[in-house]
């Protein structure tokens, strides 16, 4: 088995109007790992920055070379930048973390000791103490919560997307042409066998969280849509359940009026059992019309990004 020392490192980072961070990230990356693995190689995924994130991404890669930067044609977000950058690796282990240094570099080696040891596919972060806003605690755990429940796969909410995988693993989540899905998501429904790291996560080295609680809302539909049939599942049980309760009341009110000869008043009482039914069906109609969407989009071949420009490290 190869040693750390013997193995080759790709770093994946997206970017998104990170200019101030850019040169931080490169100078830690490269000061902290260039010593423990054969070669290092840092990537960077520019998502439709609205600043100089590629500007400054060129500036460094003058200075650092090993330095590919893939600069995507709009804002298609983080977990599809994510597969932007996964499908340009090439080395023995492929690393995955943020741009704002909330996860140290230095951390990278840890995850790849640790994941050698243990012999498993992947090796991910687990936050220890999270410098974020209750807001966005809140809404993590909320996402986490909801998605245990309903999708088949278990996942840990102090687990984020800072982690080291295999080639052989990544080559095979790259082969897969899946457009509603997330790329992390495909490794925990594929029970890919992962080993978790307790770390310290820092506070944000620059900027705001380009994390809003409507992606956050996306990220649970796209996963519990794109990997569990539990909530058509769960549409049918309730039509079952609410179909009986219906009938027991014709039942009721048709044995009240033989037996007493009179009809249960209560307009109110009719109008609302009706609105209620036929809100839950549209509910219903909706998680149908969500899942045929999504048939839709993964049937039309649409891939998942565009490529306005690539800068790519020239191999020796």
């Amino acid at each position: 088995m190869k040693t750390m020392r013997q193995m080759s490192l790709d770093v994946v980072v997206p970017l998104y109007n990170d200019e101030e961070v850019i040169e931080d990230l490169c100078e830690a990356t490269f000061t902290v790992l260039k010593k423990q693995f054969k070669s290092v190689r840092l990537i960077l995924i520019d998502d439709g920055s609205k600043d100089n994130t590629y500007a400054s991404a060129l500036k460094m890669r003058q200075e650092f070379k090993r330095i590919d930067i893939i600069r995507l044609a709009g804002n298609y977000g983080q977990h599809r930048a994510i597969l932007a950058g996964l499908r340009a690796t090439t080395a023995d282990i492929v690393a995955v973390m943020d741009s704002d240094l909330q996860d140290r570099p230095e951390h990278i080696s840890m995850l790849v000791e640790r994941m050698l040891e243990e012999d498993t596919s992947m090796a991910i972060a687990k936050r220890i103490r999270r410098v974020d806003s209750v807001l966005k605690k809140l809404g993590s755990r909320l996402f986490a919560t909801v998605s245990n429940i309903l999708v088949p796969f278990k996942v840990d909410p102090h687990l984020g997307a800072f982690r080291v995988i295999r080639k052989s693993v990544v080559k095979q989540v790259c082969a897969v042409r899946e457009h509603t899905g997330t790329p992390f998501s495909m490794l925990y429904s594929l029970q890919v066998p992962y080993t978790v790291v307790e770390l310290e996560r820092d506070a944000r080295l620059a900027g705001t969280t380009g994390y809003t609680f409507k992606k956050s809302l996306k990220l649970a539909s796209d996963r519990i849509m794109t990997y569990s049939t539990k909530p058509i599942r769960l549409a049918i049980v309730l039509g079952v359940l609410f179909g009986l309760f219906s009938m027991g009341i014709a039942g009721y009110s048709i044995i009240n009026y033989v037996i007493q000869d009179k009809v249960a008043p209560g307009w109110t009482s009719i109008v609302f059992v009706t609105s209620f039914f036929g809100g839950l069906n549209l509910l219903f109609l909706g998680i149908l019309g969500e899942y045929i969407g999504r048939i839709y989009i993964e049937s039309r071949g649409v891939p998942n990004y565009l490529i306005q420009d690539t800068t790519i490290v020239e191999e020796e």
